[in-house]
């Protein structure tokens, strides 16, 4: 199975977005398909699972909210990284100040951006991620 890395750069990056408010699952995914990306959403952490079992082979990466019902987003983000270990995965969040995404950050090693999003720096920072060990 193809990794991230390796995918088909003929293709736009694929981006796996979880967030349950509809409203900023649906202008985050509008503002990085205006950076070149292209976005599945999903509202919680099933749908989440079965989008990616479902496109697999295109998505490079998933921004996950950590604060909703149900699968919580960090709990999801462990989830994805047991089926696709290459996976990208970042978590999004508002409700956090500035000690706790850094904490987070350091005891998990996902990177955490805080809403509300630059989403050419998150593009930016994506595309990084994504970029080989040797050309970063």
């Amino acid at each position: 199975m193809p990794t991230p890395n390796d995918s088909d750069r003929s293709r736009p990056p694929g981006l796996l977005l979880v967030d349950p408010d509809p409203r900023v699952r649906d202008a985050l995914a509008r503002a990085m398909e205006g950076e070149g990306w292209h976005v599945w959403c999903a509202p919680d952490g099933a749908i989440a699972v079965e989008t990616y079992h479902r496109h697999r082979d295109q998505i490079d990466a998933a921004l996950v909210d950590l604060q909703f019902p149900g699968l919580q987003g960090g709990r999801l983000l462990a989830e994805l990284g047991q089926l696709a270990p290459a996976l990208i995965r970042c978590a999004m969040s508002g409700g956090v100040n500035a000690y706790t995404a850094s904490a987070f950050r350091r005891m998990s090693g996902t990177p955490l951006f805080t809403k509300p999003l630059d989403t050419h720096a998150l593009a930016c920072a994506l595309h990084e991620m994504m970029a080989p060990a040797g050309q970063k």
